[in-house]
């Protein structure tokens, strides 16, 4: 978010009273164009993140950052020339006074709401990212978490939204200190070294954005060094404002209403599924400083709309209305136990617009102008950061439980898979389904779920989505005589602990070559981490075949998540896609080639529903008849499968009684997400897999 003018209203000119060939010297002060940009900023975000019709609403962040740009650094040039070095703590308690109470106001608030309504597993993580707000460095654990598949599904943070609060301030540590020392050069050096450092860092850090946008999406979205071009844009047209005050009327009228039309129509025109920021951010983001450009001398065409009254006053509130308008459309769905309808989210837009002008005339207008002296900016800096901490903390301290108080159960762990064994263990889980406590020694606990992940995952054999080639990856008995490769996706790699022990027991080597989001199907899928199409998935398939036929092994068991495609992709093609890949294998290797079937998976986060019931644990038993999302999909490639010759081994006796799956079997918490096993569970479920190791066909336990 960014600031607003810092230069005192009296300095605004009458558009009518300014000569038609303007001079360096009639660079206007105050830019009500710019209040309205930053009106129209807001609103695109707000009801993006509200989802009320206008999907590239997030354009308006990088509204803000040019208009950042612009601001400081017109604001930062005029002090530092006439102050010097006193400019930049001056700059510094300017900028606490005017971002820090409202912001520590938000997130104090978010915090308190969050212990009450928030699930529980959510509260710790909200009250670390409040930690990173004090700091400023929520962008890049934002960008840390969004790489890391085991959070692609994990709740967005109350907090999210203070991820460009964190690129802004990242851009301000240096840019201030970069102005300065430039300007001891000399006047006559000062303006030219500003643009080359300017086009330097605008050049350098926006092929940043576009490749990084092709590798890793979260890291090009929340990162600064592949956002501070946006910020450096606004700095050249600061720079540049004397000279662009010379535009010819015509000119620069024409050039202002091309680019609020550019401006408003990519907020429509671009969407989640736009590759972003990439180069595509080039669109708003030059727009808008056109737009600024365009506005420094005389009044233009597109001020006669920005200038309107209510514009002017959204504007002025947009920095509060930014930070209270995402906690409020997290938290009171949370609050009130449901999603709301757009009636209700529209209703959210009104209440936060509402509390934002509060905070405007209660809080932030009034800190903007208290303690005028730099110590006591930096003292009121310390104590609301300190406040923020002592929040954070306060709640880390005091988290929900999330440790279940039942009984203590120690479930019989089958050496074999004999009938008798395999009877037992879905004796249990059938006795999972009517438990109502979580026991005391919970395995994994809800809290650690998220992190039972197969040993693959560490080691980076269950390929991430950059990664394409694998070490040799072998698990069970290293020394065995017999070999069996997992292929797949993470629905594959989530039997390793099972296959694990299984190799164990029978003396097999286990190979696990699995991706991230990839199935074995051929076909080619879109990522909605990377936002693009995943290239690396095919790469990395049509190189695993062929390493799987030069092993030489004596199985091969595939299996994938069948939601890792949408909606789009028949029975009929999804069933082909696999088939395809399964006769791949048949004709390349002499190994038995066998189809695990995808797991039935729950409509919700199995760890986090236990958590908010601990002691009713059956509300979070999911109906097998519910648990496929494309059921037809399930059964036509069960079908083509069987009649093409594969074994088709369908887990869900092992998972789920004829009606019903469990959240929990015995101390196992059975999912550590919606839809993958925990590793415990996994690995509780050797004796079945071992069955597979050992016979051939589909007439082992578990199949059809």
């Amino acid at each position: 978010m960014t600031l607003s003018v810092e230069v005192p209203r009296t300095g605004l000119a009458n558009p009518a009273s300014v000569p038609a060939r303007p001079t360096a010297a009639t660079v206007r002060k105050f830019r009500p164009d710019i209040e309205g940009m930053r009106a129209f900023a807001v609103v695109a975000v707000v009801l993006y993140h509200a989802k009320l019709g206008v999907p590239g609403g997030y354009v308006g962040v990088d509204v803000f950052f040019v208009i950042s740009g612009f601001l400081i650094t017109r604001q930062l040039t005029k002090s530092v020339a006439a102050r010097g070095f006193r400019a930049i703590p001056a700059f510094y308690t300017g900028r606490i006074r005017r971002l820090l109470p409202a912001a520590a106001t938000v997130v104090i608030a978010t915090l308190v709401a969050s212990r009450f309504w928030a699930p529980p597993l959510q509260v710790r993580p909200t009250a670390i990212d409040g930690l990173y707000t004090t700091f400023y460095g929520l962008n890049y654990r934002l960008a840390i978490e969004g790489t890391q598949y085991l959070h692609q599904d994990s709740a967005p943070s109350p907090l999210l939204h203070f991820w460009s609060l964190g690129v802004e301030e990242q851009f301000y540590v240096f840019w201030p200190v970069l102005v300065l020392t430039l300007g001891l050069v000399g006047r006559r050096l000062r303006t030219p070294l500003l643009v080359v450092a300017l086009l330097t860092i605008t050049v350098v850090s926006h092929r940043f954005s576009i490749s990084v946008t092709k590798t890793s999406a979260p890291w090009a979205y929340f990162s600064l060094h592949t956002r501070a071009w946006e910020l450096s844009l606004g700095a050249l047209v600061a720079v540049g404002a004397p000279h662009l005050a010379r535009l010819p009327r015509r000119l620069a009228s024409t050039g202002a209403w091309l680019a609020l039309i550019t401006v408003v129509v990519s907020a429509f025109v671009f969407s989640d599924a736009t590759p972003y920021p990439g180069s595509l951010a080039m669109v708003p983001v030059a727009a808008a400083a056109v737009l600024i450009a365009c506005g420094c001398g005389q009044a233009r065409g597109p001020e006669r709309i920005l200038r309107e009254p209510l514009l002017q006053c959204i504007g002025r509130v947009s920095y509060s209305w930014y930070l209270w308008h995402w906690p409020m459309l997290v938290m009171i769905p949370l609050m009130v136990g449901h999603p709301l309808n757009w009636v209700g989210r529209l209703g959210i837009v009104w209440l936060s617009l509402a509390t934002a002008v509060l905070t405007y005339f209660a809080i932030e207008n009034p800190m903007r102008h208290a303690g005028r002296r730099n110590w006591q900016g930096f003292s009121m800096g310390v104590v609301m950061s300190g406040a923020v901490v002592a929040a954070s903390a306060l709640v880390v301290a005091n988290l929900p439980a999330v440790t279940g108080s039942g009984a203590a159960v120690h479930i019989v762990v089958a050496q074999n898979s004999t009938p008798a064994a395999v009877a037992q263990m879905q004796q249990q889980v059938a006795a999972g389904v009517a438990t109502t406590e979580a026991p005391s020694n919970l395995t994994p606990t809800t809290a650690d779920a998220a992190h039972d992940l197969p040993a693959a995952d560490s080691t980076n054999c269950h390929a991430s989505f950059a990664t394409i080639d694998q070490g040799a990856c072998v698990y069970g008995d290293p020394a065995g005589t017999k070999t069996a490769v997992i292929l797949g996706d993470s629905h594959a790699d989530m039997w390793l602990p099972a296959f694990n022990q299984a190799g164990i027991d029978q003396h097999w080597k286990v190979v696990d070559w699995t991706k991230s989001s990839c199935p074995a199907a051929q076909i080619t899928v879109y990522n909605s981490s990377l936002n693009r199409t995943y290239t690396e998935c095919d790469a990395w398939r049509k190189s695993v075949l062929v390493r799987i036929a030069a092993l030489k092994p004596d199985a091969v068991f595939v299996s994938d998540s069948e939601n890792v495609v949408g909606g789009s992709v028949s029975p009929a093609q999804w069933s082909s896609a696999t088939l395809s890949t399964l006769k791949t294998l048949k004709t390349t290797t002499t190994a038995t080639v066998s189809l695990i079937q995808d797991v039935p998976v729950p409509a919700h986060d199995l760890p986090g529903c236990v958590a908010a019931h601990l002691n009713a644990v059956s509300k979070c038993t999911f109906p097998l008849a519910k648990a496929y999302s494309f059921p037809a999909r399930h059964r036509q490639l069960a079908a083509d499968a069987k009649a093409a010759g594969f074994a088709v081994v369908d887990p869900v006796s092992w998972i789920c009684t004829a009606t019903t799956c469990p959240a929990i079997v015995g101390n196992y918490l059975v999912y550590r997400d919606d839809t993958h096993l925990t590793a415990h569970f996994s690995a509780w479920l050797a004796p079945m897999v071992e069955s597979l190791l050992t016979t051939t066909g589909s007439t082992q336990p578990g199949g059809n």
